[in-house]
């Protein structure tokens, strides 16, 4: 199933202009790969601009939803980088999984998630720009990090040659809603 496929009406239009499938014929310059590290993500900062290629070549698989029985709460410390950002997440709704692929060159939209997005690379390498600085950090197979969510936006992409595979659980997922909200460009 395309990521297109879950998202809700209106933002089935932005994503129809922004998104390609992967068969698209216009070809993207993929960006440099960044050296991966295997315990710690490499990044590059604003002064040191990345490539970012157009939104094509992905396919998001829903592989579970769930809503949650118990009342919740979790609050998470996320020393990302250079802060550390609190957040909070009161009584989410639902919580969905999904396993993303991109492939070489591929790149998701710019975009944030209702809540927060647990991801684990499974295969390849991600390159995630924040739109808060412009800054790159790609995290090679074999590691983990979380998004925020909440209105955090970034991008992502493949700038490697084999496909990238990832496997991210959303939580706070508003019922019938899609765990990928579409977002401007911020200019990076």
């Amino acid at each position: 199933m395309r990521i297109a496929r879950f998202l809700p009406l209106p933002l089935l239009a932005a994503a129809a202009v922004s998104c390609r499938d992967a068969a698209a014929d216009a070809p993207t310059a993929p960006a440099p790969p960044l050296a991966p590290s295997a315990a710690r993500s490499a990044s590059r900062s604003a002064a040191d601009p990345v490539v970012i290629p157009a939104p094509n070549g992905f396919v998001s698989t829903v592989l579970a939803r769930g809503s949650f029985v118990d009342a919740i709460d979790a609050t998470f410390r996320i020393k990302h980088h250079t802060a550390t950002r609190v957040v909070h997440v009161d009584d989410p709704t639902q919580m969905v999984m999904a396993r993303i692929t991109i492939a070489p060159g591929g790149a998701l939209p710019w975009h944030t998630h209702p809540g927060p997005a647990l991801v684990t690379v499974a295969a390849g390498a991600l390159t995630v720009v924040d739109s808060e600085g412009c800054e790159a950090h790609t995290y090679p197979a074999g590691t983990s990090f979380m998004d925020s969510g909440q209105g955090h936006v970034h991008t992502a992409f493949n700038g490697g040659n084999v496909e990238m595979v990832l496997y991210v659980t959303y939580l706070d997922v508003p019922v019938g809603q899609s765990p990928l909200v579409v977002a401007s460009n911020p200019g990076c």
